[in-house]
C-alpha cells in the first residue's frame, strides 16, 4: 500500500514537472515573436570630437539624441567646431556617413573672416560647403 502511495506521489511530481517545462516553453515561445523596438539614445549635455574626411570636429549641445548608427540629433543649444570654423546654432541634425550636418534654426558662424548669422544653414563637410538659408547677415571683423 505504501509502495502504490510513493509510486502515484513520484508519477503526480514527474507529470506536474512536465507540465511546468511545456508551460516555461511555450510562454518563452510567445515573447519571441513579439516586435521589440529599437529605442533612441539620449545623452544631455553633451560634447565629443568627430573624425571627418576635413579633419577633427568639435561637436556639442544640451542634449544628443542618436536617431540610427548614421545619424544624430544635437538638441537645444548646439556647436560645431573646427580648424576652420565654430557654428553656433540650435537642434542641429547631423548624417555620419554623408558628413552633412543642417538646421533650420538661426545659426550664427564664425572664422577666419568674421561672423555670420543666417536662419539655417547645410554642411556639406566632403564638399566643404556651407548653405545658409534665410536673410544673412555677415560682419567682417577688421
Amino acid at each position: 500500500m505504501i509502495n502504490i502511495f510513493n509510486t502515484k506521489i513520484i508519477y503526480f511530481l514527474i507529470i506536474l514537472i512536465l507540465g511546468l517545462q511545456i508551460f516555461i516553453y511555450f510562454y518563452n515561445q510567445n515573447s519571441l515573436t513579439k516586435s521589440f523596438s529599437q529605442k533612441n539614445i539620449t545623452v544631455e549635455n553633451f560634447s565629443s570630437v568627430v573624425l571627418s574626411n576635413s579633419g577633427i570636429t568639435k561637436i556639442g549641445s544640451e542634449k544628443l539624441n542618436k536617431i540610427d548608427d548614421n545619424k544624430i540629433y544635437l538638441e537645444g543649444e548646439s556647436y560645431l567646431e573646427n580648424k576652420e570654423y565654430k557654428i553656433y546654432g540650435n537642434n542641429i541634425s547631423i548624417n555620419l556617413i554623408d558628413e552633412i550636418s543642417s538646421s533650420e534654426d538661426s545659426v550664427k558662424v564664425i572664422n577666419s573672416m568674421g561672423t555670420l548669422k543666417a536662419k539655417g544653414f547645410k554642411n556639406i563637410d566632403y564638399d566643404g560647403k556651407i548653405i545658409f538659408f534665410g536673410e544673412v547677415e555677415f560682419v567682417i571683423d577688421n
